[in-house]
């Protein structure tokens, strides 16, 4: 906190300074905001403006204010403005005001900024990078000597160093550079090896520096604002996420969730509502239900998974990947609702006897049909509610999208993305693949609601992309021509199912995807079977038997059944349906 010692100001002018000082040490953050707004002239509801600064300390004040209350866009704005005017800060207020703008670059996923930010300091400062890098482990440097004690206030240089010391380690690893962490076995640094290990894909050496037994007193949300256990068994579970091991993944973010609840209470209890600074802010919460909630997703354990997307997006509304993420969640319970009345076999009974004996086939999938009782707008797990999802995610994605453009053609060669919290930060490569999963989530929703005008849509801008994974462009083919059939133009679905098509495919992706589809054999018999179904809506039996002959994938077996029964029917053949039920379901022939 910058106190009116490290700025001038007229004496009234410092009076409410200090008098605003004096009430976040009393922890009043009411107040404290209220003089500091009052002293900046800044709220809420604009920060991009910013003028010219006269009291440099009440700005940076007002930054590390937003900084705590995780609002990391608003205070960097105001640290850039107190940062223009570097020459005019005294040694004190640079030194705070230069780590809280790296920290803030690092936050908000501009490295390369942050990097320069750090270059800047090191000049101002006279080379205390290469000072900090000569020196490997701060245990060589006091072995003859009695090592000063960084915690007390009278030897701030110290504190600064050990402070900057981590900040460039962790900008440095960022941008992709040769790190070089001292091997002091304290939470902070084996935290910050582990995640060196983590960014070089070494999984197995960051697990087990997380294990390792630290040397110094354990960090605390009551007594630092951060808790180590919260940090390192979140930081498991996405070791454990990235080698696939989804239990032990989501079993870990669960206890990052308890020993955070446990941090928070412990800070209620002891403090009341008299939260100091570095409390405001310091749960974690959000960003490990996130991660739980994809954990769970990969479970299939879509219902769980969406209620911890919703505690994120009262924060994030406008994460386009968070609406992707909840609208998957309702269309995989949609999903398994369907399989779950999906028939298995061809005739599920039989009535009368002798020549009156007749067969009960089993009953197509019942359709769509919306129920008017209850509001969409209420978040549950619908694929009416995907709907909303998807709608407000694409709206996203056209919004980002003239950023994303404009960011490319100011970009030096780093793609530092758009920010996207609590997820990763959206680069152009990332934002790509996000717009063709929307709109592929998309197309079958608006199918499976019955909006077939729209899907047909959304799968054509699908295929219109560029670059389209083979994958994804199964998917569009699916998609429009089902809406086609649905629409009656059977003759042009056909266009989408054509054999040529079928046959050209390389399946380079297929086994790469979380899908059903793992080959290109399964691909190429959903095709086939979806070709032959368009082919008996138009009449042409014949036709469709012959090709529904090359089916032989169990991915479609359930289905083909049923269609294969319809052709026989269709052409006249009992014979060849009574020894299909006899071979399905012996029991009731």
């Amino acid at each position: 906190m910058a106190t009116s010692e490290e700025g001038s100001k007229s004496g009234r002018e410092e009076s409410i300074m200090n008098k605003s000082v004096a009430e976040y040490f009393k922890n009043d953050f009411k107040q404290f905001r209220r003089v500091i707004n009052e002293i900046t002239g800044l709220d809420d509801r604009g920060y991009d403006n910013i003028g010219e600064i006269t009291d440099l300390p009440a700005y940076y004040n007002h930054a590390l204010l937003l900084f705590h209350e995780r609002k990391y866009e608003n205070a960097l704005k105001v640290i850039k403005a107190v940062l223009a005017d570097i020459d005019k800060l005294d040694e004190k207020l640079l030194q705070k005001a230069g780590l809280l703008g790296v920290n803030l670059y690092l936050e908000t996923n501009q490295y390369k900024a942050a990097d320069d930010l750090l270059s800047v300091l090191n000049v101002k400062f006279g080379g205390i990078c290469k000072e900090i890098l000569d020196v490997v482990d701060d245990e060589d440097v006091y072995a003859d000597e009695e090592k000063p004690d960084l915690e007390k206030p009278d030897n701030p240089m110290e504190d600064f160093r050990r402070v900057f010391r981590l900040t460039m380690n962790r900008s440095n690893m960022l941008n992709g550079k040769i790190v070089v962490i001292p091997n002091r076995e304290t939470a902070e640094y084996c935290i910050l090896q582990g995640h060196k290990y983590y960014i070089g894909h070494d999984y197995q050496m960051a697990a087990k520096e997380l294990a390792k037994s630290f040397k110094n007193e354990p960090i605390t949300m009551l007594k630092q604002g951060e808790d180590e256990n919260v940090c390192i068994a979140n930081n498991m579970g996405l070791i454990h996420f990235n080698v696939r091991h989804f239990a032990l993944a989501a079993r870990f973010f669960q206890k990052a969730l308890k020993f955070d609840q446990d941090g928070c209470d412990e800070v209620t209890k002891s403090l009341k509502n008299q939260l100091p600074l570095y409390c405001v802010g310091a749960t974690k919460r959000i960003e490990i239900y996130y991660n739980l909630g994809l954990a769970l997703l990969h479970l299939e354990r879509p219902k769980d998974a969406f209620e911890c997307f919703l505690v994120p997006l009262q924060s994030y509304q406008n994460n386009p990947r968070l609406w992707l993420r909840l609208a998957e969640a309702c269309i995989m319970v949609y999903r398994q609702s369907l399989k779950e009345k999906e028939p298995k076999n061809i005739v599920v009974g039989v009535v009368g006897s002798g020549t009156h004996r007749k067969y009960i086939l089993s009953p197509a999938v019942t359709k769509y049909a919306p129920n008017n009782q209850q509001s969409f707008a209420i978040p549950t797990p619908t694929i009416e509610f995907a709907n909303l999802c998807l709608r407000n995610a694409v709206t996203l994605i056209e919004f980002h999208s003239n950023k994303l453009k404009n960011q490319k053609k100011k970009s030096s060669g780093h793609d530092e993305g758009i920010s996207c919290d609590p997820s990763r930060p959206l680069t152009i490569e990332a934002f790509e693949k996000l717009r063709v999963a929307v709109l592929s989530a998309y197309s079958y929703v608006l199918l499976s609601i019955g909006d077939y005008v729209m899907a047909l849509k959304y799968g054509k801008e699908l295929l219109a992309l560029e670059n389209l994974p083979e994958s994804y462009v199964v998917l569009g083919h699916l998609y429009c021509a089902e809406a086609l059939i649905m629409l009656n133009k059977p003759a042009e679905a056909c266009m989408y199912l054509e054999p040529k098509f079928i046959k050209e495919l390389k399946g380079d992706d297929f086994e790469t995807k979380n899908w059903g589809v793992k080959s290109l054999e399964a691909a190429q018999a959903i095709l086939t079977y979806n070709l032959s179904c368009t082919l008996a809506i138009q009449g042409e039996f014949n036709l469709s038997k012959k090709i529904l002959s090359a089916c032989k994938h169990p991915i479609v077996f359930s289905r083909l059944k049923i269609l294969k029964m319809y052709l026989e029917l269709q052409t006249g053949n009992i014979d060849n349906c009574k020894i299909m039920i006899r071979l399905d379901t012996p029991q009731f022939y």
